[in-house]
């Protein structure tokens, strides 16, 4: 027997606008994508969506149609969020159809209606692509960054918060130092020493909106080994009091303890971060994800897309490599 679907969250995306990313956005079907009723936010074990005469198997980020019957069998577990902004859970066994109103049973009233509060928004959700792109050209990504030189890794094509900015990138060995070089319309603008494969910038330095890009050499006895540039992105401050609010709003589901509500936080958290343009806030909660959960291909596929969005396809070949063993 079914049991009956769980409410874990309500309206958590009513304090998430719409922001469009103007980085460089993972590869994607060129056909505009249709509007879900519904995500399937976690999957955990055997789950199934019944489409018709069809069986499919559920998967993370997985786009869900009016019609669509979602199941769990014996051990599975699965989340999946409405444009209502609910979050319905479904432990072992459970069962439930997409268009209908999860009830508690009986006379009782309904857990929650399902209204357009989020139109249009829910596909920010889905994953992006199904990664057949980037996995078909897997083997020819590649590998090992710019070989001697050292290789920015972040920030890298992507937007970050505003305030104080990490810069990281791979060691070289024999260095006596590092240079960083930042050139942007800011007073950070200039070229910075470091010991380390990594430097902390002033948070005063940079302003929102704004654009950079920076490099590093590595200093040696033979003299200067210098990476290419990459870009980075200064986000306002109402881009990212949208990541801000929506990560308090999943904040009870992070701090239950359970696995699953756990998992639900971070993929909403890293796909959010993603269709706004945060790729490297993405790629940090979908790898936690994918290290969950090995054997979920689609999680890796999302990465190895990420990854190729940034310009790190050496990262983005080991992703792709992985979805296919699985």
């Amino acid at each position: 027997m079914y049991e009956r679907p769980k409410l874990l969250l309500l309206s958590i995306l009513t304090a998430t606008a719409v922001a469009t990313p103007v980085l460089a956005a993972p590869p994607a079907k060129n056909a505009p994508k249709k509007e879900p009723a519904a995500v399937l936010a976690v999957v955990s074990g055997n789950v199934n969506v019944l489409r018709g005469e069809a069986k499919l198997d559920g998967s993370f980020g997985a786009a869900l149609q009016p019609g669509d019957v979602v199941e769990t069998t014996a051990g599975a577990q699965a989340a999946v969020l409405f444009d209502s902004g609910q979050i319905i859970e479904l432990g072992p066994g459970s069962r439930i159809t997409i268009g209908s109103v999860p009830a508690k049973g009986g006379d009782s009233p309904s857990m929650a209606q399902i209204p357009d509060a989020l139109s249009g928004s829910l596909n920010r959700f889905a994953r992006s692509s199904e990664g057949a792109e980037g996995m078909s050209v897997a083997p020819d990504l590649r590998g090992g960054g710019t070989g001697d030189k050292p290789d920015p890794l972040s920030p890298r094509n992507t937007r970050v918060a505003p305030g104080s900015v990490v810069f990281t990138w791979s060691p070289v060995e024999d260095v006596l130092e590092y240079h960083v070089h930042l050139t942007g319309p800011g007073k950070a603008a200039g070229t910075y020493t470091s010991t380390t494969a990594s430097w902390i910038a002033p948070k005063d330095g940079f302003a929102s909106g704004q654009r950079w890009t920076w490099s590093v050499e590595a200093v040696t006895q033979d003299g200067g080994l210098r990476s290419d540039e990459v870009a980075f992105e200064i986000a306002s401050a109402e881009q990212w009091n949208e990541i801000t609010a929506l990560t308090s709003r999943l904040d009870p589901l992070v701090s239950s303890g359970d696995p699953t509500r756990k998992d639900t936080a971070a993929y909403l958290l890293g796909s959010y971060c993603r269709s706004a343009g945060f790729y490297g806030d993405a790629i940090s909660q979908l790898e936690g994800l994918a290290q969950r959960h090995p054997d979920r291909k689609e999680l890796h596929q999302e990465l190895g897309s990420l990854y190729q969005a940034i310009g790190r396809n050496d990262k983005a070949a080991e992703e792709y490599k992985l979805a296919l063993k699985n």
